[in-house]
């Protein structure tokens, strides 16, 4: 079923604090295979061993040992292993963030109970079909990363099966830190230390913008200057920033000002004024109230709050 728009909910990595619903390790042989389904959160399948042919969203992959497959809430799926091969792997589902127990459901019920292989397909529920679908922001997931360094990726899935099965008092927080290092690992694989895909074609101009801004962002800019800095029009410059980075230009200018921000007003005994003046604000006032929009607090309210801690 088609999700409603306002069904979708963006967050960014501060945001991000993964509900672990569930973790396998699983060993199959040419009998495995997953009838077309969609799944009502994500899922990570990291492979160890065999291969798996895969369809998502009708487009073919061969799945092989060290690839990460990322299935994403309601995109439909199938996958089947060939003749007399086999096919291990963990496998981890989850929610970015906890939902509520409205939006809770038994993995039971809806996953393990399944006749996946003897079934043409798997039924949608109409209910979960419902369910608000809420997206990682900063990054956008391929469905498939083959790793650079898959026993990174291996040893936090078996982490994280060893805590799932366990049921320790607080594993929450192990399943969560483990998922969340493995985040950090898929962003790696996959973007800049400057926040640019690697897989986007224009990531070296990009790059390049990104890097002038960082050395001119005391200076009063506007769009068509960071543009022309690449040899580009604003207009083709802002699609290619947003798609290579999923932020305008702008958002991202206005992030490096309030990092640098921040750290005046920690490290510094410069007033706010002079610190607005020193990050490209001449108005005080407007400074300020981005400042408040990005941290929740204004500057003084800021430095007041953590100064203590760092003197």
């Amino acid at each position: 079923m088609e999700q409603k728009k306002e069904a979708r909910q963006g967050i960014g990595f501060r945001e991000l604090a993964p509900y672990v619903r569930l973790v396998q390790h699983i060993n199959g042989d040419d009998r495995y295979r997953l009838p077309p389904r969609i799944i009502y959160d994500y899922e990570f399948k990291f492979v160890l061993e065999g291969r798996c042919d895969y369809v998502i969203d009708n487009v073919h992959y061969a799945i092989g040992p060290g690839d990460m497959v990322i299935l994403q809430p309601m995109v439909r799926h199938s996958c089947a292993v060939p003749a007399n091969g086999t096919f291990r792997y963990f496998a981890a589902h989850f929610d970015l963030i906890y939902m509520g127990d409205a939006y809770n459901f038994s993995v039971d019920d809806v996953y393990l109970s399944q006749d996946y292989q003897h079934s043409p397909f798997i039924p949608d529920d109409p209910e979960l079909t419902e369910r608000p679908v809420v997206f990682l922001s900063d990054i956008d997931f391929p469905c498939v990363v083959s790793t650079s360094n898959p026993g990174a990726y291996e040893a936090l899935l078996r982490s994280m099966h060893t805590a799932f099965e366990g049921g320790e008092y607080g594993k929450e927080l192990r399943l969560r830190g483990d998922l969340l290092h493995l985040f950090a690992l898929l962003v790696r694989e996959l973007s800049t230390p400057a926040g640019i895909s690697i897989r986007h074609p224009q990531s070296e101009r990009i790059g390049q913008a990104v890097q002038w801004m960082r050395e001119h962002y005391r200076s009063q800019l506007q769009l068509g200057d960071i543009a022309a800095s690449v040899h580009l029009s604003p207009s083709r410059f802002r699609a290619l920033f947003k798609e290579a980075t999923g932020q305008s230009p702008m958002e991202m200018l206005v992030a490096l000002r309030m990092d640098k921000a921040k750290e005046l007003l920690l490290h510094s005994s410069l007033t706010v004024g002079q610190i607005a003046d020193e990050v490209g604000y001449s108005d005080l006032h407007y400074f300020s109230r981005l400042f408040k929009r990005c941290e929740g607090l204004s500057p003084m309210q800021y430095a007041q709050s953590l100064r203590p801690r760092f003197s």
